[in-house]
């Protein structure tokens, strides 16, 4: 099972990945976010689109309230700027809760509907915020391909690097 520390680390983790791929996307040509580059979800603009709708539906079991935005496909952001707020924002809020997290929460069960598989699910906290986390990870190497594509280098990624984890505990 995960502690609070790695939810933490991982808020962290996610923050500075974030940042960063949306930094470098600023050289971007025009348009070219939206290009289909035949990623999972087409383009670049859509799959952070699939990041930022997950994120949310999470957020909303994980504080036990009804999932507010159930049409996945639904735009969430105009453009880079609107990204850049928007996820800005989000990840604030994720590293502002995970940060309240306890060993108790994290051992209890929680019990969702899933709009994919359309069926309701019970599975540890612990386990589904490993989800929540890898689920970030998983589609933004999509966004670095994409990325790629368009000639610009990502950087680092690894997470000994991160900036924003205290180095030498």
């Amino acid at each position: 099972m995960i502690d609070p520390e790695y939810c933490v680390a991982m808020a962290e983790y996610n923050r500075w990945q974030n940042d960063s791929l949306l930094t470098i996307s600023e050289k971007l040509k025009p348009g070219e976010l939206e290009e289909d580059k035949r990623l999972f979800f087409g383009s670049m603009a859509k799959t952070w689109n699939h990041i930022v709708m997950m994120d949310l539906s999470w957020l909303d079991r994980f504080h036990s309230r009804p999932v507010q935005k159930t049409n996945f496909q639904e735009e969430q952001f105009s453009g880079l700027s609107e990204l850049k707020i928007l996820r800005t924002e989000l990840d604030s809020t994720i590293l502002n809760w995970v940060q309240t997290i306890t060993k108790e929460w994290l051992a209890e069960d929680l019990k969702f509907y899933s709009y994919m598989y359309k069926r309701e699910i019970t599975l540890p906290k612990w386990l589904l915020l490993t989800h929540f986390f890898n689920h970030q990870t998983h589609h933004r190497s999509q966004i670095s391909t994409g990325l790629l594509q368009s000639g610009l280098d990502y950087g680092v990624t690894d997470i000994p690097w991160n900036p924003f984890y205290p180095k030498g505990r």
